[in-house]
């Protein structure tokens, strides 16, 4: 039997369910694993509701002139002659990643074509981002920063 160095067992983690061993996703991998596993629930509710949103969309240019890719857009909806677009910010653990909040309200703010609604979820932003995040609301550019929980009761109620 060969021996596996110390070293490449860090480098995988045992799945119990399946009795096999699989490699460890990076810290960003992981990010973008859980971020995806939220945008899949985000989508499916849309979806529940009737309404195929556009995934990934580019919207045109940011505040630093590079092109902009939105989570959802869904063009034509009742109460949003311009469309909506949905943003998922999801950090399952402590990051830097409630940093790029800011850089998110700007490019609302100043060059997303339509109103914004954020789903903020996770264990890992600091409380002060998501407070900070919910300071921005102005009703005009950006409507509201909900939990997952509150999308679904929001989509519940309006869609």
């Amino acid at each position: 039997r060969a021996r596996t160095s110390p070293r490449r067992l860090r480098q995988t983690t045992r799945c119990r369910s399946k009795g096999i061993t699989v490699p460890k996703r990076s810290q960003g991998g992981q990010a973008a694993s859980n971020g995806r596993f939220a945008e899949n629930i985000i989508d499916s509710t849309l979806r529940l509701c009737g309404y195929r949103p556009e995934r990934q969309r580019k919207i045109g240019m940011g505040v630093f002139d590079t092109p902009i890719q939105v989570d959802f857009y869904l063009p034509q909806l009742p109460g949003y002659p311009a469309g909506l677009i949905i943003e998922s910010k999801w950090q399952e653990i402590q990051g830097t990643a409630d940093e790029k909040l800011c850089y998110l309200v700007e490019n609302i703010r100043y060059c997303y074509p339509c109103p914004v609604i954020i789903i903020a979820g996770g264990k890992g932003a600091r409380p002060g981002a998501i407070k900070w995040l919910k300071a921005n609301i102005d009703g005009v550019h950006l409507l509201a920063v909900l939990s997952l929980e509150e999308f679904v009761s929001w989509c519940n109620r309006t869609l």
